[in-house]
């Protein structure tokens, strides 16, 4: 039988009601234990120090040539995910710093947000494997 993963946050309500707990593939496990990677900071996970992303340490740090910022976050993440998530192989990751205007208030805003596209192969089933994900940047939250 499958090992079952489960959707994070975990529902304690529907556990102590004890109805049916939503699962997810495989897929979407290793891309929510990503996305907990990159929006984790250093030394945030009490048993590990270690755990979390780069990109924190960078978030205020803008006026940092761009291709350098890339690349420091690029080789943290490549580290982090080769490390945490033993469930991918062949991981390739690449970063894009972009752009984008915010209009939500009466000024307009330049923000940056990183665009991370990670393949690889899940180990257990050799199928491909791909995600893709926004991140704002200073300060870091999702783009939707």
């Amino acid at each position: 039988m499958a090992k079952p993963y489960y959707k994070a946050p975990f529902d304690f309500k529907r556990f102590f009601e004890k109805k049916e707990l939503r699962r997810l593939s495989i897929q979407d496990s290793i891309s929510q234990f990503i996305s907990i990677i990159v929006t984790t900071y250093f030394e945030e996970y009490t048993y590990d120090d270690g755990f979390g992303s780069e990109i924190w340490e960078t978030d205020f740090d803008l006026l940092v040539n761009a291709n350098v910022l890339k690349e420091r976050i690029k080789k943290s993440l490549t580290a982090q995910i080769e490390q945490y998530e033993k469930r991918l192989s062949k991981v390739d990751l690449n970063i894009e710093l972009m752009e984008s205007l915010s209009e939500k208030t009466n000024k307009v805003r330049l923000k940056k947000y990183l665009y991370i596209t990670i393949t690889g192969k899940i180990v257990k089933t050799d199928e491909p494997f791909s995600f893709k994900g926004d991140y704002y940047l200073a300060p870091l939250s999702y783009r939707k």
